[in-house]
């Protein structure tokens, strides 16, 4: 059975400040699953990665971090806006 690209990893090449807005926004969805009585996968499985340095992820990794950073991004403060773009950018070119 072969793999779908949609399915296969994309890797990701963040900078050191892109990787940590990424790390703050998992840490974000983590603290508001948790708020709302929710189990906080796949931000765990997620957040474990990036703290490992794995920054191959599938589609719908991508998606789900996409949605993080886009949460994040309302309550960001102004030094990680420019970041979060960033990391936006990286991940839809990664996704096409």
């Amino acid at each position: 059975m072969t793999t779908s690209a949609q399915d296969r990893p994309a890797p990701l090449d963040l900078s050191h400040e892109e990787s940590w807005v990424v790390h703050t926004a998992l840490l974000a969805a983590i603290e508001r699953a948790y708020s709302e009585d929710e189990e906080p996968t796949p931000a765990t499985d997620l957040l474990v990665r990036v703290e490992a340095g794995n920054e191959d992820f599938t589609r719908a990794e991508l998606d789900y971090i996409v949605d993080a950073l886009c949460d994040y991004r309302d309550e960001a403060p102004d030094r990680d806006v420019e970041f979060v773009a960033r990391a936006l950018a990286h991940i839809e070119a990664a996704k096409a």
